[in-house]
């Protein structure tokens, strides 16, 4: 029997231009027992071990690099593994000394990229800096008095800086004024909110489009009309649907066909995706993460239950982003919106098991492992392992899907 696969979750990592770099890799033992908090090198050696050998490290993180925190067990015996993709992130709190500094110096050497995590500059962690190829400030950590005087004294070693923990638009703002090279944090699955401002107009056809095809009473031509006049949302839909995603046995060529085949919810579903990543001024990783977090949530509402498909829950894993896409509060958009009371309940409150599956989900997507509710999902014979491999599993669909979409992910 293989061995269990630790929870891994991966939070991703923005240059300037909002573009994905590379994803910081998280991880906790399965075993949820036997954890304690300091399991570093536990933690650390099983996503390493997993991520590069027993995993492909393509369906995590793509071509992209990543970020592993190395404890100083794993610096002074590093695993032998590709230095063109994995970043050698030092965990703050290390005793540094000359058999470190050493082990740093090493891998350098060898042709690793470093990292320094949660820095903060002090007599003793001035002598890492001439090791390191990127040092990340945590900017809820510091005040912005410590953040500039950081960024003056880092920038003159011509150092990658990485803001890390950017939790609003607002902060992403500052922290590319200030200088910074790099972004991290749950800023991109929150609203750009700014009062006073209205909708734009491709954002509020959009809105009227999701209205529509949510109200309960709307006739399956209506649907197939609306959808008909946008031309390359019809040519993505059949682009989709005759994709290995849906492994239909014969090709679909009409909207009707499609309807007819797939059942209209399903094809709503997809309607609502295609054309909330259109909006074209959101980066492509807030796609990714919308349909990661749909199918997630399908899979599990399907391993729940043993039917092939949960059509609701992917609905509401993925209208869970909408506020994110819209710039505006979920809870007026959803008013706009003929959603069933039980999918808003869900959306807004996480009532019923749409609304249970999507809280899980989204803790898991933060690694905010003690969060889950495990008696639910062990009620329904879900165990942290079975969790972990609805995840990657996720992420390789996802993957197929949106290059079959016309998006390239990595």
């Amino acid at each position: 029997m293989s061995e269990l696969l630790p929870l891994l979750a991966r939070q991703p990592i923005f240059n300037r231009k909002m573009q994905v770099v590379a994803y910081e890799l998280l991880c906790r033992s399965c075993d949820l027992n036997e954890y304690t908090a300091d399991g570093g090198d536990m933690a650390s050696s099983q996503v390493l071990l997993h991520t590069f050998t027993e995993l492909s490290i393509h369906s995590v993180v793509g071509h992209h690099q990543a970020f592993i925190n190395f404890t100083r067990t794993l610096l002074l015996t590093p695993p032998p593994f590709d230095r063109r993709q994995l970043v050698v992130e030092v965990l703050e709190g290390q005793q540094i000394d000359a058999q470190m500094l050493h082990s740093l110096r090493s891998l350098r050497e060898q042709g690793y990229t470093i990292a320094l995590d949660d820095f903060e500059l002090t007599d003793e962690t001035r002598d890492l800096i001439p090791y390191a190829d990127i040092i990340k400030l945590d900017v809820l950590q510091l005040s912005p008095d410590q953040i500039r005087e950081h960024i003056d004294y880092l920038k003159p070693f011509g150092l990658t800086l990485l803001a890390e923990k950017v939790e609003t638009y607002e902060m992403l703002e500052y922290c590319k004024d200030a200088g910074f090279d790099l972004f991290q944090g749950y800023f991109l699955a929150r609203p750009k909110v700014i009062k006073g401002r209205k909708i734009t107009e491709n954002k509020q056809a959009v809105l009227q489009l999701l209205s529509v095809l949510h109200d309960p009473d709307v006739p399956l031509e209506q649907v197939e009309q609306l959808v008909a006049r946008d031309p390359m949302l019809s040519y993505k839909l059949l682009r989709l649907v005759n994709s290995a995603a849906f492994a239909l046995p014969r090709t679909i060529e009409s909207l009707r066909q499609a309807i007819t085949l797939l059942g209209l919810n399903i094809i709503k579903n997809w309607v609502n995706l295609l054309a909330m990543a259109n909006l074209g001024d959101k980066p492509m990783e807030l796609s990714i993460a919308a349909l990661t977090r749909a199918r997630m949530c399908e899979i599990i509402a399907a391993t729940m239950s043993g039917k092939k498909r949960q059509d609701t829950f992917f609905t509401v894993g993925l209208l869970s982003t909408l506020d994110a896409f819209m710039d505006a509060p979920l809870e007026i958009l959803l008013s706009n919106i003929s959603l069933s009371e039980q999918l808003n309940e869900a959306l807004l409150q996480h009532l019923g098991d749409e609304g249970k599956v999507l809280d899980i989900v989204e803790h898991y997507e933060r690694a905010e492992w003690d969060k889950i509710d495990w008696d639910y999902l062990g009620s329904r014979n879900i165990s942290p392992d079975t969790l972990s491999h609805i995840y990657l599993d996720a992420l390789t669909w996802v993957t197929t899907t949106m290059e079959t979409m016309g998006f390239n992910p990595r």
